[in-house]
């Protein structure tokens, strides 16, 4: 016993170590000075986020009016992550904590959460199948490029979250069902349903936990004859009872959309919903085998009273919301808006984000490099544990994880993005393959030759985990941070032009009366995957950003083919600055959703344009400054309303001409404005 918990500490100890000296590969490369900067562009949306939250702790912003602009809209995230990240300079310099104090601290969050994951994942498959796989799926986790692509330093991103409290509620969920009639299981029960609670205030979409759970407790009950109710009541209805107020506490009366990819009210009232179904299916079974009593049904019938007076007012927006639901997962989804905003997102805004592509859109290398060879055992593993659970050996664990499993290779193989639910599956993959192996070596030697079982263990996950190594390899030398150019585009902004509000005012909270400068506020128009930057960077409201608000007027902002068309829909958004970029390799995507002609074409030479692309305000404003130009057989027109303000020193030749990687045009449309003077770098 002592050697088996010492070999799985030493073990854990080895891939927190591991795992912790592969997360620092951004160490270097993130610090820029007093700044410690991000990975990806969500990342400083949760940092606006985490702001809010260190002077005004355990509150942040959910309603935006800066985004959207005027509008405003709804952060779609529920609150606890971005709590986590302004702990620490709560906690270290009170909540007058300076910015940069902030980026600096919450640059080890995701290093730790990652960390704790793969020490989660070690606990579970000891659990499942002793010391030495505890030791093995840890330090697979640890290596994993597909976990390591969310849980490096300062990639201060929710998904790295999102593996933390889900490999949790697993493991509390499987600690659960080992003996459920045992004294104190109702305890573990109820831990189960507080993580639960606590993976649906990390992320909206940890909804899909308690559906899993839902599913595995009435298969439990089918094939054992064991009743769930208490089950149902601890694990799903009381996360239900604790997301609910957790929601009131925070939204404060604010109005939220009812919708599967937004934090509000469908994520209590969706698990109050397979509470109530996984109790009245569990009732039918139970009376249909005349084991039920009396008092047990009353008890029952008061709950399902309780939970329909909740749910039944929202029952068709449910079933709706839950549809689309499945439809984004599988990467099909139309925009539709609800109270403050998203019900659904723009397809052709998903349809553009490379991480929401199916994981084989480009073959099979990708998910050999993130996930490896053991990828290809987790459906072999799949319907391993769904023998075991019909075979009654752990039937509650084993169903579970045949749930699980199925799910998370749905979610991992629709949208790539998902890879790091899959690292764990794949990580108990390989032991399954690993216990495969053995035995048939083992069953074919004769009893003095037989390897012995943990060698051959660590043999075969060793040869499934060869294919990571490349990828690795591409994660440790990845230059995970946004060039320098644009932060110093975003910083003469922030320098330069005038802001009527502050961007942490308190009482952006709400409700209204929000502070009089909003009224003279006025917005940047950029393309919708800069919108997290600016807001952050610059500290100016934005009309498009990466949740998708704003994504289609932004696209028909850049593709009009009118000064006038253009105008108007900046008037809309009270936009004065326009931010520009390069979009020649997503034009003739964005035409194709705006249902036009494509403006390039593919030639030897590359991405030609065609006549219409120069028409665009696109060309008219990147290539070309506003300003015109006579080209062979086609004059590009002036523009009358903008007028460049500040071009980037870093740019590229095209068409003969050094064209500026960024660009801030201010729109003019009577006199010229004093407030920004045209320059040319920072």
């Amino acid at each position: 016993m002592a050697s088996r918990r010492a070999v799985l500490l030493l073990g854990l100890a080895a891939a927190v170590s591991i795992g912790t000296l592969l997360r620092l590969s951004t160490y270097r490369q993130l610090h820029d000075g007093p700044r410690t900067r991000a990975v990806s562009a969500d990342d400083y949306y949760h940092l606006r986020r985490a702001r809010f939250s260190v002077a005004h702790f355990p509150r942040t912003i959910l309603f935006d009016p800066l985004m959207n602009f005027p509008a405003g809209g709804v952060s779609i995230w529920p609150p606890l992550f971005d709590l986590a990240l302004a702990a620490p300079p709560r906690i270290l310099h009170g909540r007058d904590a300076p910015r940069e104090a902030l980026e600096r601290d919450a640059a080890w969050v995701p290093l730790v959460l990652g960390v704790g994951t793969v020490v989660l994942a070690g606990l579970l498959a000891a659990r499942l199948y002793g010391s030495l796989a505890g030791a093995i799926v840890a330090i697979f986790v640890a290596i994993s490029p597909g976990h390591l692509l969310w849980s490096q330093y300062g990639h201060v991103d929710q998904n790295v979250a999102e593996s933390f409290v889900g490999v949790a509620a697993l493991l509390t969920y499987v600690a659960s069902r080992e003996k459920p009639d045992s004294p104190g299981n109702a305890r573990r029960e109820a831990v189960a349903g507080v993580v639960l609670a606590l993976a649906v205030l990390t992320w909206q979409g940890a909804i899909y936990w308690g559906a899993i759970f839902a599913l595995a407790l009435f298969l439990e009950s089918l094939r054992t004859g064991r009743p769930v109710f208490r089950a149902a009541v601890l694990t799903l209805a009381l996360p239900a009872a604790l997301t609910a107020a957790a929601t009131l506490a925070w939204t404060r009366g604010l109005p939220t959309p009812f919708t599967y990819i937004s934090f509000g009210f469908f994520q209590p009232v969706f698990l109050a919903a397979l509470a109530a179904g996984l109790t009245i299916l569990d009732t039918a079974a139970a009376m249909a085998r005349r084991s039920i009593p009396a008092k047990e049904v009353v008890a029952r019938a008061a709950f399902l009273v309780i939970v329909f007076v909740a749910v039944v007012p929202f029952a068709r927006e449910l079933v709706k919301s839950f549809a689309g639901g499945v439809g984004y997962v599988a990467g099909r989804t139309v925009e539709a808006s609800g109270r403050g905003g998203y019900v659904s997102y723009p397809s052709g805004w998903l349809k553009g984000i490379f991480e929401a592509r199916p994981l084989f859109a480009d073959g099979i290398g990708l998910p050999l490099r993130q996930l490896s060879l053991a990828l290809f055992w987790t459906p072999i593993a799949i319907l391993v544990w769904a023998r075991r659970a019909l075979a009654r050996r752990r039937p509650g664990v084993h169903a579970a994880l045949a749930v699980w499993g199925s799910v998370t290779l749905f979610l991992a193989v629709s949208q790539r993005m998902n890879v790091y639910y899959a690292v764990p599956l794949c990580a108990l993959a390989a032991i399954e393959a690993a216990r495969f192996a053995a035995a048939c070596l083992r069953r074919r030697s004769s009893l003095s030759d037989r390897p012995p079982r943990r060698r051959i263990t660590l043999l075969v996950a060793l040869g499934l985990a060869v294919p990571m190594a490349a990828g690795i390899v591409e994660e440790v030398r990845a230059e995970q941070v946004a060039g320098s150019d644009l932060f110093e585009t975003l910083g003469w902004m922030h320098r330069t032009l005038p802001r009527a509000i502050d961007p942490y005012d308190a009482r952006l909270f709400g409700p209204p009366p929000y502070p009089a400068g909003l009224a003279r506020a006025s917005a940047v128009l950029a393309p919708w995957s800069l919108g997290h930057f600016v807001l952050y960077e610059a500290e100016l409201p934005v009309v498009a950003n990466n949740f998708g608000y704003g994504f289609v007027d932004s696209i028909r902002f850049f593709l009009a083919s009118s000064e006038a068309e253009a105008l108007a829909i900046a008037r809309d958004h009270r936009a004065r600055w326009i931010l520009a970029a390069d979009l020649v390799p997503r034009m003739n995507d964005y035409a194709e959703y705006l249902g036009r002609a494509p403006l390039l074409e593919q030639t030897g030479a590359g991405l030609t344009p065609r006549r219409g692309y120069f028409e665009t305000m696109q060309s008219r404003l990147y290539d070309f400054d506003g300003e015109g130009a006579d080209l062979a057989g086609l004059a590009v027109a002036p523009l009358r309303s903008f007028h460049l303000v500040f071009a980037s020193r870093t740019g590229t030749m095209r068409g003969g001409r050094f064209v500026a990687r960024w660009k801030v045009f201010e729109i003019r449309e009577t006199a010229p404005s004093a407030s920004a003077t045209q320059g040319r770098g920072p």
